[in-house]
């Protein structure tokens, strides 16, 4: 693939598919993927039913095999929202059922990290690289 330019990202990396996403409504048991630049590659999150504070992306097929990293990001409305942080499962990607986990934890306020669920006017920002091929 050559480069062309006035449009698009440019990379030289061969293989890689990058798509970024803005996701809504982290309250509720369905979340909204509110811009994903039209890629389509992430067909929908939800939150794990009875389990604060795991957001799961399903891809559309073909899943890619692998994934090279993903970059979860909160925004936060006004600076004095309580610290959630948003984290990449450790080996969160499935290949087979193509699904991307997300953690948000919180502090207990007494220095503990715990799932928490993401407020109602928070966004999650997910910044996504997958390797097309298998080696």
């Amino acid at each position: 693939m050559g480069h062309s330019y006035n449009n698009g990202l440019h990379t030289t990396s061969k293989g890689i598919t990058i798509d970024a996403l803005r996701i809504t409504g982290l309250a509720a048991d369905t979340q909204t993927i509110a811009e994903d630049c039209k890629s389509g590659l992430v067909s929908g999150c939800t939150s794990a039913v009875g389990t604060p504070g795991i957001y799961v992306l399903q891809l559309t097929q073909p899943y890619p095999p692998k994934i090279v990293i993903c970059q979860p990001q909160l925004s936060n409305a006004n600076g004095t929202t309580d610290l959630l942080f948003a984290s990449y499962k450790t080996a969160g990607y499935d290949a087979t059922l193509g699904t991307v986990t997300i953690f948000v934890s919180n502090d207990d306020d007494a220095g503990a990290p715990v799932l928490a669920d993401g407020g109602a006017t928070d966004e999650l920002h997910v910044l996504l690289m997958f390797n097309r091929y298998t080696n």
